[in-house]
C-alpha cells in the first residue's frame, strides 16, 4: 500500500510516499528504510521501483523530494549539502512516527548525491542503523569539476566565491 505524506524540513513543506507491507497486521512494526534520490532525481523517477523490491521483502519503505525539488517546497533545484542533512533527519524522524515503522530500525538508502547526502547523515545522526550508498559521490569537488566543461567550473567557483563573499559581508545570498 502506498499514501503520500507531507511533513516539515526547516520550515518547508516536503512531500513523500509511504509504502506499508500488503498484509501488514494492525499494530505490527517493520524495520523501516528511506529511499533518497540523487542530485536532479525525484522520489517518483526510479525510487518506486526500489521501494516495491524492499516492500516485497517486509520493509516499511519512504521516498520524498528534497526542498527546492519534485512537489516540495523551496528554491527550484538549490543543490545545498547542510540542508539535504536536514531533509533527510526530517523524514527519518516522520517515518518513525509511523505506526507501522519501528523507529529503531530504521535504514538510509541513497543514490549518486543521495548516496553521500545519506553516508554525511549516518555520520551525525545515531537513528540510521543501516547506510547503503549506491554509486555515492565521495569528493564534491572532484565531482562537480568532472560533470561540467572547464570555462564552467572556473565560472562556478568564482561565483561560489561571490556568494560566500556576500552571505559573509550581507547574510543574504
Amino acid at each position: 500500500m502506498k499514501r503520500a505524506v507531507e511533513f516539515y524540513s526547516e520550515g518547508f513543506k516536503l512531500v513523500g510516499d509511504i509504502y506499508v507491507p500488503d498484509g501488514l497486521p494492525s499494530g505490527e512494526q517493520r524495520a523501516a528504510v528511506l529511499l533518497c534520490h540523487g542530485y536532479t532525481g525525484v522520489k517518483d523517477l526510479y525510487l518506486p521501483d526500489n521501494a516495491k523490491t524492499l516492500n516485497d521483502a517486509g520493509y516499511v519503505v519512504m521516498t520524498f523530494d528534497y526542498k527546492g525539488w519534485g512537489e516540495s517546497e523551496g528554491t527550484r533545484s538549490r543543490l545545498a549539502p547542510y540542508s539535504r542533512v536536514a531533509d533527510v533527519q526530517a523524514a527519518m524522524t516522520y517515518l518513525g512516527m509511523q505506526p507501522e515503522a519501528d523507529a529503531d530500525r530504521i535504514g538510509l538508502y541513497g543514490t549518486s548525491y543521495g548516496g553521500a547526502t545519506v553516508s554525511w547523515t549516518g555520520a551525525v545522526d545515531q537513528r540510521a542503523k543501516c547506510i547503503v550508498s549506491v554509486v555515492g559521490i565521495g569528493h564534491g569537488a572532484r565531482w562537480m569539476s568532472r560533470v561540467r566543461r572547464v570555462d564552467e567550473w572556473f565560472d562556478l567557483q568564482e561565483r561560489s566565491k561571490e556568494d560566500r563573499e556576500k552571505r559573509a559581508s550581507t547574510g543574504e545570498s
